[in-house]
């Protein structure tokens, strides 16, 4: 399948353009959201979505070409969630300044995955799909510029030449340990161990050097 065919199959039919048929476009994409973590996605299906949504299918079609088109809406919302409790938590981590700031940006990225456990075991181990979509293609970059606001924001403890390149291995070390302490946790070391593990790697990855003339503490 083209890559052309898979963004057409992702995409909605057509776009609400007024309130009730917005109504009608979100509790599609709210009844797929809840149906997921519930039936999976192989068990899910067009029918089911209709019926949980309380609208005939005949308006489901009206929107939507089938139930990936509706997926991929979930994805997109899931991702703006994420994206969006990341940012509003931004401010906390830039308040703590340099010394805890690497740990209060993990604990954040951490909780607002685990905040969305089931959703996102549903898109990592079932939808086969995850990778070809726009929004979750894009969340790699987003957090990327999410990290360097709050290297911004710590001021001197961080490293100030780290580049794109280094931003991006920090942040595929942080989202797959991360994803491992939420979708498949070791049995024989606990969830705060890896945290304060993860914390320790990533703040001396990033802590900017003594100078020469400068005091240690």
């Amino acid at each position: 399948m083209s890559r052309a065919r898979k963004r057409r199959d992702f995409a909605p039919k057509k776009l609400p353009a007024q309130a009730r048929s917005q109504a009608t476009f979100d509790a599609l994409v709210d009844a797929c959201t809840g149906l997921l973590p519930r039936r999976g996605y192989a068990g899910t299906t067009t029918n089911h979505i209709a019926q949980r949504a309380g609208v005939n299918i005949a308006s489901l079609y009206e929107y939507f070409p089938g139930k990936d088109a509706i997926v991929a809406q979930v994805a997109e919302r899931l991702v703006e969630r994420v994206m969006g409790r990341l940012e509003e938590g931004a401010a906390r981590v830039l308040r703590a300044g340099g010394k805890d700031a690497v740990r209060l940006w993990i604990e954040l990225i951490h909780e607002t995955v685990a905040r969305e456990h089931d959703l996102v075991a549903v898109f990592m181990v079932e939808v086969p799909f995850t990778s070809h979509l726009d929004p979750i293609r894009e969340i790699g970059a987003r957090l990327v510029d999410f990290s360097r606001a709050v290297r911004r924001g710590a001021g001197g403890s961080i490293r100030a030449e780290l580049d794109g390149a280094s931003l991006q291995l920090l942040i595929n070390l942080v989202s797959s340990t991360i994803l491992q302490i939420v979708l498949e946790p070791p049995k024989d070391v606990t969830r705060r161990e890896l945290l304060d593990e993860l914390t320790r790697r990533v703040e001396a990855w990033l802590r900017a050097p003594v100078s020469k003339g400068a005091a240690r503490p």
